[in-house]
């Protein structure tokens, strides 16, 4: 281990990534000059960089990555007594919006081996009702996307993705979003690309496209389709704009920071979580696995040590287990026993040789004589 620190020594670790974008305030400047509003010619060019970027046909800026989850659970056809899958290892942010739209959220295990859905359980829980299925790659780790676009279109529902963690994530070579129907992101500040509130949708179908961007402009207003307004502002739609040049050159480092800490783990009982075969992660933070008897006590050591958790920040368990969501149980042990055996590292670019060095060595140090 490289490190100088002694083992007494203290650090606290941020989780949070305050990136400084040389021309954000000439950026904001300039886009002050022109109009403010979501049907600016401002958002017409972000959505065409995010587009490119992306590799995708279409993309839809809205205000938020649940707006982004709200606009495309209406535009797959949605609607209240209609069912759709997903897993209970997601955010609370994903399941509301099914829950707004007065659909029935039907719960999927996630594999064995990460936050991807089973085909087996959907198989077994999808109805004459379902309409879509929602998969949720966690803080940005692939999920088998491409089998649950051949096993969704063999079904006849629609493959909703929520990439909120996943800017820049791949499978065989491809943006995850492009083996779903419909692909939302968040633009929240502490998103890789960030834009302090917003999110966007992406799709290579002209009719679902259209239907995400009348939908979210209160159907364009003309009193025959409804709509609700879910439009991005030109301000923020301006500094995705700007800070989406950077946005592969940070992944590179966050990978790189994954890199060298792994480097410098040693403990038997920590590994990182399985990448899929043909996946690469951002890294919009490093998932563990743990192979301790008491994991939770093993999270706490870390928080006291400074060093923050997600599974911990966020209280991480099956959804079912939250009192709002308890009406809605279906058992998915897989997902519950992948929540209870992992925590998160951060290795955003602000994350210091020095910092890396210290998690590492707490890690390595814990249950050591």
């Amino acid at each position: 281990m490289s490190s100088n620190l002694s083992s007494a020594a203290r650090i606290s670790v941020s989780d949070k990534y305050r990136p400084v974008y040389a021309d954000d305030l000439l950026t904001l400047q300039n886009t002050l000059e022109r109009p403010l509003s979501g049907t600016s010619d401002v958002v017409g060019e972000y959505e065409a960089k995010l587009a490119a970027w992306f590799e995708a046909r279409h993309a839809i800026a809205v205000s938020s990555g649940g707006a982004a989850l709200s606009v495309a659970i209406y535009a797959a056809g949605v609607g209240p007594g209609d069912d759709v899958l997903l897993t209970p290892s997601c955010p609370l942010c994903t399941i509301y919006p099914i829950i707004a739209a007065g659909a029935n959220p039907i719960f999927v295990d996630t594999r064995r081996h990460g936050f991807g859905a089973d085909p087996e359980s959907i198989k077994a829980r999808i109805t004459p009702r379902t309409r879509a299925i929602i998969d949720i790659p966690m803080w940005g780790y692939p999920t088998e996307v491409d089998e649950l676009q051949g096993l969704t279109r063999e079904l006849g529902i629609k493959l909703i993705l929520d990439l909120a963690h996943s800017h820049g994530s791949t499978l065989n070579g491809r943006p995850l979003s492009a083996y779903g129907d419909l692909s939302c992101f968040s633009t929240h500040e502490r998103k890789p690309l960030a834009t302090g509130e917003g999110g966007f949708i992406l799709t290579d179908d002209d009719q679902l496209a259209q239907r995400c961007r009348d939908y979210s402009r209160f159907g364009n207003l003309n009193g025959k389709d409804f709509g609700l307004n879910y439009k991005l502002a030109a301000l923020p739609a301006a500094l995705g704009a700007n800070r989406l040049d950077s946005l592969a050159a940070q992944i590179e480092q966050r990978r790189a920071n994954a890199t060298y800490f792994l480097q410098q783990l040693d403990h038997s009982k920590v590994r990182e979580k399985v990448i899929i075969e043909g996946g690469r992660t951002n890294y919009y933070f490093l998932n563990l696995e743990l192979h301790f008897a008491d994991n939770r006590a093993f999270i706490d050591y870390l928080d006291e040590a400074g060093i923050p958790s997600d599974i911990k920040r966020y209280g991480c368990k099956a959804l079912y287990e939250f009192p709002a969501l308890a009406q809605y149980r279906n058992d998915c042990p897989n997902a519950e026993a992948l929540l209870a055996s992992m925590t998160t590292i951060p290795v955003h670019p602000d994350i210091t040789r020095a910092e890396l060095d210290y998690m590492a060595e707490r890690i390595n140090q814990y249950g050591a004589p």
